[in-house]
């Protein structure tokens, strides 16, 4: 581990929760059980980054190898840590938190909570700022792929009318993708899963919500998907017409240009 660090770091007992989750030794969902009781980790997070940017560390960047990047070189990927510390973010190319941030970066700790931890790209990328921070500690301990994994299969079977809509991938995540593990031969599991997703959100027209914004695909009192009844086009905005299975009573959901 890097000496850089203070005891208040090296010595937490927290510093172990995080390298189990970063290793796969505890999952997405043990972790933020812990992450989510009070405000201890979070804080822990928050410490490490401002120690880091206090005390002027360099940052580690990873070296990977990505298929089709990059010409298939290995190449230095950026660090979520440098997102989160103000002299760092403002002067990065490419940032995926969001441009106003550059000048006044969020708290990682704060950050992280407003992520949605049960879809494959919110225990990705949870996954991501964790391991990326734990990396500056010791970065000889290895990374699960999992998350990854889980996130790039995801977006291999989610239809363009549900992918980035939170509530959607959520209840793709928890009660679709979970019953076919990753073990399963992958053509097979595709299948499996898209002939599921095409089953649970249905429709009474033959279209599906051509969204202007991010998909927004509501939930059932039963916490199924509703019915996608239809949609109606205005001069500044659209609605989308959604029908409870088990009421029959109509949602409409409006998105503006």
């Amino acid at each position: 581990m890097d000496n850089l660090f203070s005891t208040d770091i090296i010595g937490n007992p927290l510093l172990k929760v995080v390298s189990d989750f970063v290793s796969g030794e505890n999952d997405i969902a043990g972790f933020f059980a812990i992450y989510s009781r009070n405000d201890e980790m979070a804080d822990y997070l928050d410490l490490i980054i401002d120690y880091i940017a206090d005390h002027h560390i360099p940052i580690k960047r990873r070296t990977v190898l990505m298929k089709n990047v990059n010409q298939n070189k290995p190449f230095e990927m950026e660090s979520y840590v440098e997102r989160f510390i103000k002299e760092c973010a403002k002067d990065l190319l490419a940032i995926d938190l969001s441009d106003s941030w550059k000048n006044d970066p969020p708290k990682v700790g704060a950050y992280i909570k407003t992520l949605p931890y049960l879809t494959a790209y919110g225990a990705y990328k949870i996954h991501s700022i964790v391991a990326d921070i734990y990396y500056q500690i010791d970065p000889e301990l290895n990374r699960t792929d999992k998350y990854r994994a889980e996130y790039v299969f995801s977006l291999d079977v989610l239809p363009t009318y549900l992918a980035g809509g939170t509530a959607a991938e959520n209840y793709v995540s928890q009660h679709i993708i979970s019953k076919y593990p990753s073990t399963m031969k992958k053509g097979e599991r595709k299948q499996l899963v898209k002939e599921e997703i095409r089953q649970a959100f249905q429709r009474e027209g033959k279209g599906f919500p051509r969204w202007i914004q991010s998909p927004a695909w509501p939930m059932g009192i039963d916490g199924k998907p509703m019915v996608y009844v239809g949609q109606k086009a205005f001069a500044e905005n659209s609605e989308y017409y959604f029908k409870d299975s088990v009421t029959s009573e109509i949602l409409t959901i409006t998105q503006w240009w």
